[in-house]
């Protein structure tokens, strides 16, 4: 792995914390700041607010000063509020009529990890400038397996609502894959010791770029403005235990197996 392709960790940083960084993190952090290009006081709405992205974009989010908005289940409001964002109960309430009851009728930003119809009823709720950036197709899923008649809805909705994009005067419709800021599929993983991180597949597309992002997370993480969940550390003979309380979804936050 050459040099220019790795990013020093500061020795002092929990490496079971920096794991975050590396991939939940990052999405997180290019989605606000080199996709939807956010500024201090716009109003942005997540969906999925109390995943692990969403968790990270609301901590991410306040740091900058935004005004967030996140949809969730119930049981996960606390989640949301206590990240400094306003609770949308997905199953009893309407986004799109909440929102767009703000002043200026809607938001700057839907950062939407859903897809399918979902992105088209949150494109509905852009105020002129708007920006709806979408990074994920989580509704293709049914019970946690992939459903290929909610793939072709999810294509034939995703599809629409790029044309209404594209014929929008005065708002946007945006994707975001770390794949394509960082070429080929490559999960960011870290090299032995915990200090280095490396891309898997070879070097991202601009380096640069990479070790910016992640300098900028690692200095958040230094000052405590962003708190990885790590949910518990593992030793790695215990790998399989992990992947059973992975398929519990047992844990809350990251599970670290520590060679």
């Amino acid at each position: 792995m050459p040099e220019t392709e790795t990013v020093e960790v500061p020795e002092d940083l929990d490496p079971a914390e920096v794991l975050n960084l590396v991939f939940t993190y990052m999405t997180a952090y290019q989605l606000l700041h080199r996709v939807a290009r956010v500024r201090s006081g716009e109003r942005v709405l997540v969906h999925g607010a109390a995943g692990r992205v969403g968790t990270a974009v609301l901590e991410l989010g306040a740091v900058v000063g935004l005004h967030l908005y996140g949809t969730a289940s119930a049981d996960d409001r606390s989640t949301v509020e206590r990240l400094g964002a306003v609770a949308i109960d997905y199953r009893t309430e309407d986004f799109l009529e909440r929102v767009r009851g703000l002043p200026g009728r809607g938001v700057d930003v839907v950062l939407d990890g859903l897809g399918g119809a979902v992105s088209l009823r949150s494109f509905r709720a852009l105020r002129p400038g708007g920006r709806l950036v979408v990074y994920g197709h989580y509704a293709t899923l049914k019970q946690g397996h992939k459903n290929w008649r909610a793939w072709l809805e999810w294509y034939a909705a995703t599809g629409a609502v790029w044309l209404w994009g594209l014929l929008s005067p005065n708002r946007q419709v945006l994707a975001y894959r770390i794949q394509k800021l960082h070429g080929r599929h490559r999960q960011l993983l870290p090299v032995a010791g915990g200090h280095v991180t490396r891309p898997v597949g070879g070097g991202p597309r601009d380096p640069d770029q990479f070790r910016a992002d992640f300098h900028a997370l690692l200095e958040l993480l230094r000052e405590h403005k962003i708190h990885p969940v790590v949910a518990e550390r593992l030793p790695l003979s215990e790998a399989r235990h992990a992947h059973e309380m992975l398929g519990r979804a047992a844990a809350k936050g990251k599970l670290v197996l520590v060679p």
